[in-house]
């Protein structure tokens, strides 16, 4: 049986959040809840955060629970969040980005949920802040705690219910050993290629209505790409490669019944990764070869093994399809769709 030295590991990155951080690592440390670790990792800032870190450690009662990691160099979050896992000594691991914020009782209501369930996830319902204004995004209390309930309802249809981030989600440490599931080496959207990884994995996850965290929505974030003026080749880079990344980890699950479903999940993440280089298209100073695009929707399988899927065939149909035409045909009909179902719309006013 596993033996932990805490209940929770806060895993908290900190790269150039000066503005932010103060209020975010003491909601931290002001949780009601006894029994948890902070492993915050400097990912090599060069403004005045970790001067902040330092000073309110020294000040809070509570600040000989952060143990700080110093990376070599500069490494991006998705290294910075490997980092907290292998260094946790937390039976459960959350993650909390320096911008945002916890309430006082989120540690509590996350780890009552997932010790009463045993549950491998446990997610919970935020609020969102913009322009000064905070929305409540409160998720549908749901539970899957028999083998394959989570899969059979998440690969039966195309709804994403499930937030792509890797914040305000417990997960056990026992789970993402067990399957060895790390963040992967990419700068931009690795929550969605985690997420991308683990979901097959689920046995037992809760969904909860509690609102454990703040979320701030920030005009000058990276990822919000519309407020830039330009958008580097290495975003498009990792675009391309985190599509080949779950495509990779989709294949693992061939002989599985969840198959079909998995595969046209990886195929809409890999859709909407290309709705974000068409939409954006003019921004990134290189050109794009539409054959790349059409790389990148292409699907894992042949035309005949399509009416074999399970789940899903429709859109593994559609998908394959996108995959096959003229690279020029690709292109236009995604951007056909896109224009038709309002995908090219700024996501923030």
């Amino acid at each position: 049986m596993d033996s932990y030295q805490y209940k929770i590991t806060v895993g908290y990155p900190v790269y150039n959040v000066e503005k932010y951080v103060y209020k975010s690592l003491k909601s931290i440390l002001d949780q009601d809840f006894i029994g948890y670790e902070v492993i915050l990792v400097d990912d090599c800032s060069n403004d005045n955060s970790m001067s902040i870190v330092q000073d309110l450690l020294a000040s809070h009662p509570n600040g000989n629970i952060v143990n700080i990691i110093k990376h070599k160099e500069n490494a991006g979050l998705s290294v910075a969040r490997n980092t907290a896992i292998d260094n946790a000594s937390g039976k459960y691991i959350y993650f909390v980005d320096s911008d945002d914020f916890i309430p006082a009782n989120a540690l509590s209501v996350l780890y009552k949920t997932a010790e009463e369930y045993n549950t491998d996830v446990v997610i919970g319902s935020n609020y969102q802040i913009k322009d000064g204004k905070t929305r409540k995004n409160i998720l549908p209390h749901m539970e899957f705690l028999k083998k394959d309930d989570f899969k059979s309802y998440y690969y039966s249809n195309m709804n994403d219910f499930i937030p792509d981030t890797s914040w305000n989600i417990l997960f056990s440490m026992s789970f993402l050993n067990s399957y060895n599931l790390r963040f992967p080496r990419i700068r931009f959207h690795e929550d969605i290629a985690f997420g991308a990884l683990y979901y097959p994995y689920i046995q037992r996850i809760a969904i909860i209505s509690d609102l454990t965290y703040y979320y701030l929505i920030r005009y000058d974030s990276l990822m919000n790409l519309q407020h830039r003026e330009l958008i580097g080749t290495n975003e498009l880079s990792d675009a391309i490669e985190l599509c080949e990344i779950i495509k990779s980890a989709c294949l693992k699950w061939r002989d599985s019944p969840y198959y079909g479903g998995i595969c046209a999940k990886t195929l809409k993440i890999c859709f909407f990764q290309i709705v974000g280089i068409l939409k954006h298209r003019d921004k990134i100073p290189e050109d794009i070869d539409n054959r790349i695009i059409q790389k990148m929707i292409k699907h894992l399988d042949s035309i005949w093994a399509i009416p074999h899927l399970k789940q899903l065939r429709l859109y593994n149909l559609f998908f394959y399809l996108l995959g096959v035409f003229p690279k020029n045909l690709t292109v236009y009909l995604i951007h056909k769709i896109c224009k038709k179902k309002g995908y090219f719309k700024p996501y923030y006013q």
